[in-house]
């Protein structure tokens, strides 16, 4: 089983200090997004709910595109076995929201 091309996706996180670790795998589970659209969407839909919640406080949320190496099967394992940091090719922020 083999993709011929990388994948293209997108997901949002909060804005963290640069030494901490981004892929860790915390337990929590990540939103992941075929549109930057879809991401921005659903991080706007997040924070009004957050704000709305005077219990609550909001912190910046950064929307980043990543990129997978094309789908193999070692590919495939290393995600399964090692999580998404394990199959990153790129990844870059492409939006913040305050």
């Amino acid at each position: 089983m083999s993709l011929e091309r990388s994948l293209t996706l997108f997901t949002y996180s909060r804005r963290r200090e640069r030494d901490e670790p981004r892929w860790a795998d915390t337990g929590i589970p990540r939103p992941f997004f075929d549109t930057l659209d879809a991401a921005r969407s659903a991080s706007l839909d997040l924070r009004e709910d957050v704000l709305a919640d005077p219990d609550e406080v909001w912190s910046a949320m950064c929307i980043e595109r990543i990129e997978t190496p094309p789908l193999s099967n070692d590919a495939l394992l290393a995600l399964l076995n090692g999580g998404v940091g394990a199959v990153l090719k790129s990844r870059e922020i492409v939006k913040t929201i305050e």
